[in-house]
């Protein structure tokens, strides 16, 4: 109690202080249309202690008006940021009624969701980070409390920065994930998903051994189906963060089939806004862990097959459009097409799918593209127009392919051309 007695304290302090650690945080770059529907909820909100049942609806409202549903979710969202309603809904999360804890929870979530600013705020609310590990692992609420942090963790490195200086939050993550129930558990692999993507997480992660004890538990059990549920999907693309996913991860050539073709099916879905099984995938968070599945040699056949240089392709063509940390996912397109660049085949399919003028935008920085995209880029480009170009007709890869031309070594093409087109003499047998 007393305890509680302190963080409710520190929070109320924080909430008096909110408008200049907002400026600070989170200054806002345009005028705010104001609901005043929301005002008013915001205000009984505050009166918490007074009329718990009042700031119940209260929370279930702001839910509602930030739901991505909403016409004017990202309006609203700002509007509930501006108006200092975060630390109160924190203190909701410690209430003695379930539901208004319930409420809370749905609130902050969402609040968070696709929203940088709301998820640092959330956790760096004095005593927040207490309350939503004390309702993950001790109450009926976990798969509540993990979804808070798993969206936190997806939309902000500085609210994952300061996720993991809070002692236990790995650890509680691992819990979940390996003995809560099944929603529960798909919420905080979820969760360990979005940290493994920052690489100052990883040292926090493979120390609890989150790998081994809860998310390759998971690869083992699944089916022979030919997509993965959306579970094993979120540990597969962890185990790819953090130690690189290959087929030996599996139990069978089918499953990591699966995986893959799943994988790069979401991206597709992704860059056409359509969500997955009712999770709302961003380029940059799918084409994280497939960077990172490209990495390994191994993986590459698999990935081109599945059709992800055309992707990646059409990630550098709409990169602007792309939403949640555009300019990283250009930088993740570009680098995926020279990992799976390697082969003449592949490169080919490349060519064929438009990627040389793309690259040369890129590379060039007509339209403010950053400059790790368009260092990569330029090396990429090179590469692909020093490629081997048809001088017969009968060497064309289509129109030449049954001409006896292609029958011809090298050293007797070269001696054709030397006859014909003059220059360097033709190598030596």
């Amino acid at each position: 109690p007393r305890a509680m007695a302190t963080r409710t304290a520190a929070r109320r302090n924080f909430a008096r202080k909110y408008e200049q650690h907002l400026a600070d945080m989170c200054p806002e770059t345009h005028p705010i249309q104001v609901d005043e529907q929301i005002t008013a909820k915001i205000d009984e909100l505050k009166s918490a202690e007074e009329h718990i049942e009042s700031a119940t609806r209260a929370a279930e409202f702001l839910y509602r008006r930030a739901h991505a549903s909403h016409l004017r979710s990202e309006e609203n969202k700002r509007q509930i940021r501006s108006e200092g309603a975060i630390p109160y809904l924190c203190e909701l999360l410690n209430a003695k009624f379930r539901d208004a804890r319930y409420q809370a929870c749905s609130a902050l979530s969402e609040l968070a969701f696709r929203d940088e600013r709301n998820s640092l705020l959330i956790v760096s609310v004095p005593g927040s980070l207490d309350s939503i590990l004390q309702l993950m692992v001790s109450s009926d609420m976990q798969e509540d409390a993990a979804l808070v942090l798993s969206n936190c963790a997806a939309f902000s490195e500085d609210a994952v920065a300061t996720m993991l200086e809070h002692p236990g939050l790995v650890a509680a993550l691992k819990v979940v994930a390996t003995s809560a129930e099944p929603d529960a558990k798909g919420i905080a692999i979820g969760a360990i998903n979005c940290l493994s993507r920052f690489s100052f997480a990883t040292e926090a992660l493979i120390a609890e051994n989150v790998v081994g004890e809860a998310l390759m538990p998971v690869l083992a059990a699944c089916g022979e189906e030919e997509e993965l549920d959306g579970v094993a999907l979120r540990a597969a693309m962890a185990v790819a963060n953090l130690t690189g996913l290959t087929r030996e991860c599996f139990a069978s050539s089918a499953q990591y089939t699966a995986a893959v073709a799943t994988a790069v099916q979401i991206l597709e879905g992704a860059l056409a806004g359509r969500s997955w099984r009712g999770i709302a995938f961003t380029a940059y968070s799918i084409l994280f862990p497939l960077r990172n599945l490209a990495a390994k040699r191994d993986n590459r056949e698999a990935l081109v097959a599945c059709g992800l240089l055309e992707l990646a392709t059409q990630v550098m063509r709409g990169w602007r459009e792309v939403g949640h940390n555009a300019e990283e996912t250009l930088g993740l397109a570009v680098e995926v097409c020279a990992l799976l660049s390697e082969e003449c085949g592949w490169q080919q399919r490349l060519r064929d799918a438009g990627a040389i003028p793309l690259l040369h935008t890129v590379h060039a920085r007509s339209t403010a593209e950053p400059a790790h995209a368009a260092a990569r880029a330029g090396q990429l480009v090179e590469v692909l127009e020093q490629g081997h170009v048809a001088v017969f007709m009968g060497q064309h890869r289509r129109l030449g392919a049954d001409s006896p031309l292609a029958l011809l070594d090298d050293h007797c093409s070269a001696l054709v051309l030397a006859f014909t087109l003059g220059g360097r003499a033709a190598p030596p047998l």
